[in-house]
């Protein structure tokens, strides 16, 4: 006689503990890795129960995505408060770099919802460019030169973030310091492009 293991009918779960319970399993087991019987396992709950607060898995994925991209909007904002110039820029790359390093499964997310069409989560990544650009804007840069610098700046880190980077060695956090000081070199060189 085989059993089935009964599911917890335990505290009541809502939107936000399954989300951040989906979440936390993309950064465990890989994004590529999230289905609705994992998140169901993982919360203690017949697979059924999570259709009472999602369609499906892809509004779930969309779900975890809309709470990345939230959660580095709040990781950039609160490094730069109260630091400006080449300390803010260090210290919106570290925690840039930080949250990759301990939310790969998020910013697996990110990178998987890049060119879709999705007015939230783009006011959301607008969000986060507020306070680059403001730092940018600092150096003297005119609309346009903030533009182009942040592009420059954001494709930096996250090419220190991608995967295959040695995230967590310390040639990791010479190599972010070195690469933001020559950035700053070259907004203060007076001289920074403007595209014609």
């Amino acid at each position: 006689m085989t059993t089935t293991r009964a599911r917890s009918t335990g505290p009541y779960l809502d939107r936000d503990t399954l989300i951040a319970a989906a979440a936390e399993l993309a950064d465990t087991n890989g994004w590529n890795e999230l289905t609705m019987s994992k998140v169901a396992e993982m919360v203690n709950r017949h697979v059924s129960s999570l259709y009472s607060h999602v369609d499906d898995l892809d509004a779930l994925r969309r779900e975890v995505v809309l709470l990345a991209v939230t959660e580095i909007g709040d990781v950039v904002w609160e490094a730069s408060i109260g630091r400006s110039g080449a300390d803010a820029l260090t210290a919106i790359a570290q925690a840039e770099r930080n949250f990759a390093r301990l939310h790969p499964g998020r910013m697996a997310a990110l990178r998987a919802h890049l060119g879709v069409d999705d007015s939230e989560f783009r006011n959301q990544a607008l969000r986060i460019a507020v306070p680059i650009r403001t730092v940018l804007a600092s150096f003297g840069l005119n609309e346009q030169q903030v533009a182009i610098a942040h592009r420059v700046f954001s494709a930096t880190v996250r090419g220190l973030v991608e995967p295959g980077t040695p995230l967590g060695t310390s040639d990791d956090d010479i190599a972010l310091q070195a690469t933001v000081t020559l950035f700053v070199t070259a907004l203060e060189s007076g001289s920074w492009p403007t595209v014609e």
